[in-house]
């Protein structure tokens, strides 16, 4: 699993994957938290997850295992 830019191992990641072409990558949790708010705000349904842009593909990464700010959890697997 790559890690974005600037952060380590230690700092509260969130594991995301590409269903398109298996890339992993490790997000931090405020990060994540801010595409859900990005979710809220443009107005979609709690059941969609925070999806940032697969970084090697023309991809979506979905979160492997997140309990959002909504409450909901979202757990996806390849």
């Amino acid at each position: 699993m790559q890690i974005v830019e600037g952060f380590t191992i230690d700092d509260d990641l969130i594991e995301f994957f590409c269903p398109k072409c298996g890339f992993r990558l490790g997000i931090p949790r405020f990060m994540v938290e801010q595409f859900e708010e990005d979710n809220i705000f443009e107005g979609k349904n709690p059941s969609v997850p925070p999806e940032p842009y697969c970084q090697k593909c023309p991809g979506i990464l979905k979160p492997v295992s997140y309990t959002g700010i909504r409450g909901v959890h979202f757990k996806f697997e390849e």
